[in-house]
């Protein structure tokens, strides 16, 4: 379950497209944008760790 942070993100962004409201395509679409923005934010983490390995 992804934190509390990327789900109010996420709720954000599904709030400016049209036809985001319906309950169970929110919850769905809710759900699957908050895991994505978390595995992003992991992934440029890593990424960003990587790079500071390999310079430094």
């Amino acid at each position: 379950m992804p934190e509390e942070r990327y789900e109010a993100e996420a709720d954000t962004i599904l709030a400016q497209i049209p036809g985001a409201q319906d309950r169970e395509t929110s919850w769905q679409a809710r759900r699957l944008l908050a895991e994505a923005l978390e595995r992003a934010e992991r992934r440029g983490r890593e990424m960003f760790a990587r790079l500071k390995e390999s310079s430094g």
